[in-house]
């Protein structure tokens, strides 16, 4: 099996991720499979459940050869990948007054214990349910609109949610979450490196602090290739690979989950914050899975300024992706929908209507729902988080990266202390280098990186 999925899979969600990106691979979403780029006993199978795994890497590999053509000619989209040219089609920066030492500290207390907090609010419902599963679920357990950590189970709809430690009456602290990892990874990275690591150790810090099963998405894959690196060739080549090889994964939003701590160690510069992420993220992902991840570092450079809006920080992130690409396009259309129909309920069924078809873990429509979350909960911290999850998806993700931006904006004394007391100031995690330990001991390792670091160039 090549990575995170086998042959067959990988040939389906290539194709969609092709097609989305636009490449020529057929007319409409859904696979042709008489496509003449396929080879013949894919052509011509009556039964595709007989073909081999060796028949499905033939049609993977005929499928992205014909990435060679290019994008197609009507693609309303320009997605660069480089960071000069992702600039340079940016939307203007906005106008940010930066913290003072102590500010800066309240503030990114708030986005620590937000994010985390946000996080394990969503963890339970991560189970590929969407906004009208969550609300039959939370109907049946008299908790709808959600206002407080989850019930468990629902005796009545005989459902259970995952992650126990995470539901109502039984929080103690922050349970293992990959989305709770990375911030940590990243802090540990730029400990170690400073801003001039390379894609070689971004790599290597996942492999020597998380346990291969505790990834998912491209970070998984990217992980896969890098206990198979061959000895014929210069490692940096093959690194350089990772992000488009066997990787229908590279716009997902694993890339998103990733970025908080770009954001966290360049306050009120977004660009700086961007370009930490971009030497990052290109480890494994391409266009929107980078716009992603440069998305949240700059939203989060702009909540930790002075007086954020919503707008501000919006702003803020669409300043450092293309004004042409699809994500900055989903944004705005979100933006455009909540105006209209002042309600998050609707603009999150428009999500799913729009780009209901996107694989569960894919950026686009997660990122959409982090934007509502955002726009709907207007910096109020408990609406914010409890949007996020109620829309569904990615909902430790959604919630987690809505909740550190709402955290980092309105800091510590502004969350809701329901959600921040019952974790204790404890997190358990998987990481290696970490293993478990107080908020507020990350907290200020963050505090001490970003005096030590904040007058250095980011490279």
């Amino acid at each position: 099996m090549p990575g995170f999925a086998n042959w067959k899979d990988l040939f389906e969600l290539e194709y969609l991720q092709l097609y989305e990106e636009g490449y020529p691979v057929g007319e409409s979403r859904e696979v042709d499979y008489s496509a003449a780029y396929l080879p013949a006993e894919i052509r011509d199978a009556a039964d595709r459940s007989s073909l081999t795994e060796a028949d499905w890497e033939a049609a993977y590999r005929g499928l992205w050869d014909l990435r060679g053509q290019g994008i197609r000619a009507d693609f309303p989209f320009v997605e660069p990948d480089n960071f000069d040219s992702i600039i340079a089609d940016a939307q203007t920066a906005p106008t940010l007054e930066p913290l003072d030492d102590s500010e800066y500290a309240e503030r990114i207390k708030g986005a620590w214990y937000g994010r985390i907090a946000g996080v394990i609010l969503g963890k339970p419902f991560e189970m590929r349910l969407d906004r009208q599963f969550i609300k039959s679920y939370l109907e049946s357990v008299d908790a709808y609109p959600l206002n407080d950590w989850a019930p468990p189970e629902s005796p009545a709809l005989e459902f259970t949610l995952r992650s126990n430690s995470s539901t109502l009456g039984n929080v103690r602290f922050a349970e293992p979450d990959d989305d709770i990892h990375y911030t940590i990874l990243g802090l540990m990275l730029l400990e170690a490196k400073g801003f001039g690591f390379s894609k070689l150790d971004v790599a290597n810090n996942h492999l020597r602090n998380i346990p291969y099963h505790w990834l998912w998405s491209c970070t998984r894959q990217s992980y896969y290739h890098m206990v198979n690196l061959s000895d014929d060739r210069p490692i940096m080549e093959q690194i350089d690979e990772f992000p488009t090889k066997l990787n229908p994964w590279r716009e997902g939003i694993n890339t998103a989950i990733r970025a908080d701590f770009w954001g966290y160690i360049a306050p009120g510069d977004p660009p700086r914050a961007a370009r930490i992420a971009h030497r990052e993220v290109t480890l494994n992902a391409v266009k929107n899975g980078i716009y992603s991840s440069m998305f949240v570092a700059g939203a989060l450079s702009a909540a930790l300024s002075r007086r954020p809006t919503v707008d501000t920080i919006l702003a803020g992130g669409l300043s450092v992706i293309p004004k042409r690409s699809r994500l900055a396009h989903i944004v705005e259309e979100v933006r455009q929908w909540h105006d209209r129909d002042g309600d998050w309920l609707p603009v999150c069924d428009r999500i799913y209507d729009k780009y209901g078809h996107l694989p569960f873990l894919h950026s686009l429509h997660n990122m959409a729902i982090v934007a509502l979350a955002l726009i709907h909960g207007d910096l109020d911290y408990s609406r914010t988080i409890t949007t996020a999850v109620m829309c569904g998806l990615d909902t430790d993700c959604t919630s987690g990266t809505a909740a550190s931006i709402v955290g980092a904006a309105v800091g510590y004394e502004g969350l809701d202390q329901r959600w921040i007391k019952p974790l204790n100031n404890h997190v358990k995690t998987a990481v290696a280098g970490f293993g478990q330990g107080s908020i507020s001991g990350l907290v200020q390792r963050n505090i001490d990186l970003w005096k030590r670091l904040r007058d250095k160039p980011v490279q």
